[in-house]
């Protein structure tokens, strides 16, 4: 598999890019419609369907390989007083819970790796959206004149990559119909569209893509914590109450925060906890697990445990570990 290659926005004309295609109009209003919530901008660029999206009141969390784009969008979201979750993260590998998201957006995305890739990309998404998840998302077609004409090195008979201006060396996968239909075997294809443009922000060319809406088909399997709720733990308090967050200065922690030594969580770290019924600052602690947050919007849930072994409500939970989860999206499981 080819290794991924983030687009260097700093040479690209950024006011075509600075305005949501014409679908995500679309998919804003029929998404909201259906009642779908969680939504992921999978490769968001400078930010453009990040902000729509979280203007028409979804749960965004936005994804791009390019750090440059990223941080374009948290300057935006700035500019906007909105709130959500930004990630420097590869498609190949989403840093996301199962079934995390209701709809994906992802426009002139998923191309940008070889065959193998491809199917590695559209194996993540089915695992991150939720049973009838839908996803809308385009590739580009074998139609295309680059394509026809191989204009860059051909890395496999689906793959070109490109060589020369803003997209140097970056490889772009080629389907058609067969294609198509075949990557979404584990899909309800709902759509699929072959569209031809004259012209493009992109290239001084014929462009020329498939479009294709899809729900994923899967088993609707919930978190399941019965082996780790009720159990006694023990470990290190890294970040005691009172203390600030290591990399964002106007984070205070208002609980005991640490991790269990010697459990480590899908991070390849020990397992996070938020400590309660300890209202002073400490370095080590032993108490009984009695929840889980769990968080879609990332990879590592968090333990909550009871330092004196008393229960919590549901909304005294809540509103404890509220400093740090109001920047993620995630549920209580008990």
């Amino acid at each position: 598999m080819v290794e991924s290659k983030a687009w260097n926005w700093e040479k690209m004309q950024r006011e075509s890019w600075m305005k949501p295609s014409e679908e995500s109009f679309y998919y804003a209003e029929k998404w909201r419609a259906e009642g779908r919530k969680r939504m992921l901008d999978l490769g968001c660029g400078l930010g453009r369907h990040s902000i729509l999206f979280d203007s028409k009141g979804f749960t965004v969390t936005a994804i791009d390989l390019s750090e440059y784009g990223v941080n374009h969008l948290r300057e935006w979201q700035k500019k906007n007083g909105t709130d959500f979750r930004t990630v420097v993260g590869d498609m190949t590998e989403l840093p996301f819970a199962d079934n995390a998201f209701d709809c994906i957006y992802s426009y002139h995305v998923l191309s940008h790796t070889d065959s193998e890739g491809i199917k590695r990309i559209i194996s993540e998404i089915h695992r991150v959206l939720r049973p009838g998840g839908e996803i809308y998302f385009d590739l580009c077609s074998k139609n295309a004149w680059h394509f026809r004409q191989c204009i860059g090195d051909r890395l496999d008979e689906n793959t070109i990559r490109f060589v020369g201006g803003p997209e140097d060396g970056i490889p772009h996968f080629f389907a058609d119909e067969e294609i198509m239909r075949s990557l979404l075997k584990d899909f309800r294809l709902n759509v699929l569209r072959h569209v031809d443009t004259l012209a493009t922000p992109l290239y001084n060319a014929t462009g020329s893509h498939w479009f294709a809406e899809a729900d994923a088909e899967k088993e609707d399997v919930k978190p399941d914590y019965s082996d780790i709720i009720g159990m006694t733990v023990s470990g290190t308090i890294d970040r005691p109450l009172g203390s600030t967050h290591p990399r964002i200065p106007g984070l205070t922690y208002t609980v005991n925060y640490g991790y269990v030594d010697g459990v480590f969580a899908k991070d390849g770290s020990e397992q996070d906890i938020y400590l309660l019924g300890e209202d002073k600052p400490v370095g080590t602690f032993t108490g009984r697990v009695i929840a889980v947050w769990h968080r879609f919007n990332d990879v590592e849930d968090k333990w909550i445990v009871s330092a004196d072994g008393r229960d919590f409500s549901d909304e005294e939970i809540t509103d404890s570990i509220a400093f740090q989860e109001k920047f993620f999206d995630g549920e209580l499981f008990r």
